[in-house]
This record gives C-alpha cells, structure tokens and sequence, in this order.
C-alpha cells in the first residue's frame, strides 16, 4: 500500500501551474508512489484560490486540473474538527484531514502549518524534504 500524505493548496496550485519541486511531489502521487488525500474542504478551497484573478484561469482551465486531482487521489470525508491553528483557520483542514486520513506527512509552504512542524504525530514539512523521503 502507497503511504499516506496531505499537500496543501499551494503545493498543489504551484505544482499544476509551474515546474519545479512542487509538480515533482504530484509526479510522486501520479506515479502511485504516494496516496494523495483529498476532501471536499480542500477541493473547494483550491478551486476557489485557483479562480482568483491572479491566476487568470477560467473555469474551463481549472476543470481539467481538479479532475487530474480526482484521478490520483483518495476523497476523504473528514469527520474531524480541528482548531489548532488560530491565526488562519483554513489551514485546520488539512490537519483534520491528515487525521481523518491516516496521513503520513502533511506537505506545505505555509508558515502557519510548518510552525507547529506536527499535528497528532503526523510531521509538516517543505516539498524538498517530500522528495527525499
């Protein structure tokens, strides 16, 4: 069985849209390497920040990446509630769903989940350390 792992929102957004580390761990997933999970919550929160202007997407351009999601991830319905992180509280689901999921490791960017480096023993690290495990 694939080990478990949670990236958040912008390892995803940098990986669909750039090359460099963050599309290398998606190759990790795509390649069945590791079981990427997802939930509704994270689903919804990428397509909300993928459709901010900045990124100049239309919907017809965020469809085929949140379908390429779907086809290598595992939905989790996430039952757990999590408020360890105060200071953002949209990054709480990706701690929830790293339990409620039995996740290996969380990847992030963000300072607000790096900051508290582990959440029910489940380590958050950057996307280069991702790539040497």
């Amino acid at each position: 069985m694939a080990r478990r792992v949670v990236f958040d929102t912008n390892i995803l957004i940098s990986g669909y849209l750039w090359k460099g580390p963050p599309r290398q761990a998606i190759e990790k997933v795509s390649d069945k390497e590791w079981t990427l999970l997802i939930s509704k919550e994270t689903t919804d929160e990428l397509i909300r920040v993928l459709a901010y202007r900045k990124f100049s997407l239309s919907p017809e351009e965020i469809q085929p990446i949140v379908e390429d999601l779907f086809r290598i991830s595992e939905i989790i319905e996430v039952t757990t509630k999590v408020t360890a992180i105060r200071t953002d509280l949209t990054d709480n689901m990706f701690l929830a769903l790293a339990v409620d999921g039995s996740a290996e490791v969380i990847v992030s960017g963000d300072h607000h989940l790096l900051d508290i480096r582990q959440f029910a023993d489940v380590p958050i690290i950057r996307v280069r350390r991702f790539l040497q495990l």
